[in-house]
């Protein structure tokens, strides 16, 4: 059974969901996806909740890839999951081979982010359908379903021309999970939403659970008001060509200070290599020269730091010469 068998006793017990969910559009080349196949709710970080409560047994297996957005394990634990990390390639690039080796009978779900926080990565098309590949293959072997989660909050803060692969076209039994707040700039609204897959398996059922736990998680579903905000901006973006500048900014004075990076393709935020073993202790040295970062390992990855651009041009370009006197001083720490 896909959806967790708490969730199909409760949509089973509960009268206002055995209302018949008309039959979804067949999927098509262009992967279109139905006002029914989709939920608004409050924020992504709503949204995964509400996906991973709809879908976890006790003790089920969720993957992570490493680095990844801090609160996931959370999320995973709140609904009786267990997180199993996997690291990405030293890009930050899907490692396949580390994820089908951490595929288990018990492997509920697989989350990726991209672009990602905190590296900025954004995983290539061909990753994807590969990434699929093994799932459409695991699922066969183990004969149970594992869904893909897409959590995509960034998808529209890009740089250099690159674009995010729908991640429809390579997995059947793919969810994405996404936001308003980035897109336009409005943190705190709470506002997102949840796709499924048009062919998605048990659709039927999984909807009705995805429904129920929108609103017993106590979010009682997203605010009204925002929803009606963001009917009337699909297509509205913020201006990325702010935060590209910015970017370029704090990647020159990166680069000037001799810290090891991968530049980020999307999202707002850079994913430093430090240049001392300990993050932590090379996130206090920032510290002292009014520098806040956030330790790799928070992340899953220690030995990095993630710093954000999504502040003034004039506050990143004072960073320089607090960046080189950091540096300068280091072997006195």
């Amino acid at each position: 059974m896909a959806i967790s068998k708490k969730m199909n006793e409760f949509a089973t017990s509960s009268s206002w969901i055995r209302r018949m969910f008309e039959e979804g559009a067949k999927l098509k080349k262009e992967l279109r996806v139905a006002a029914e196949e989709i939920l608004m709710t409050c924020g992504a970080a709503g949204a995964l909740n509400v996906v991973l409560k709809s879908i976890l047994n006790p003790d089920e297996e969720v993957i992570i890839l490493a680095p990844f957005f801090v609160e996931y394990k959370f999320y995973i634990d709140n609904h009786g999951g267990r997180s199993v990390v996997v690291p990405t390639r030293d890009d930050f690039n899907l490692d396949l081979e580390a994820i089908s080796a951490s595929i288990t009978a018990k492997t509920k779900a697989v989350i990726i982010n991209s672009p990602n926080n905190p590296t900025g990565q954004i995983y290539p098309a061909a990753d994807l359908q590969k990434l699929g590949e093994v799932l459409s293959g695991c699922q066969e072997k183990y004969g149970s379903a594992i869904f893909l989660l897409s959590d995509e909050p960034y998808r529209k803060i890009i740089y250099d021309d690159h674009q995010v692969p729908a991640v429809f076209r390579s997995y059947r039994n793919s969810i994405i999970v996404s936001s308003y707040s980035k897109d336009l700039s409005l943190p705190g609204e709470r506002i997102g939403y949840i796709a499924v897959h048009p062919d998605i398996i048990e659709k039927t059922g999984l909807l009705a659970a995805l429904t129920l736990a929108n609103r017993i998680l106590g979010f009682v579903n997203a605010p009204a008001l925002m929803q009606r905000v963001v009917a009337e901006l699909q297509g509205v973006k913020v201006d990325t060509s702010v935060y590209a500048r910015r970017r370029q900014i704090f990647c020159d004075i990166l680069t000037g200070c001799g810290l090891a990076f991968t530049p980020p393709k999307g999202a707002f935020y850079i994913f430093p290599k430090t240049p001392i073993a300990d993050d932590v202790q090379f996130v206090a040295h920032l510290q002292k020269y009014k520098i806040l970062a956030v330790p790799g390992r928070g992340f899953g990855s220690p030995g990095y730091i993630r710093l954000a651009f999504c502040v003034d041009d004039d506050v990143i370009s004072r960073s320089g010469a607090a960046f080189r006197q950091a540096m300068e001083t280091l072997g006195e720490a």
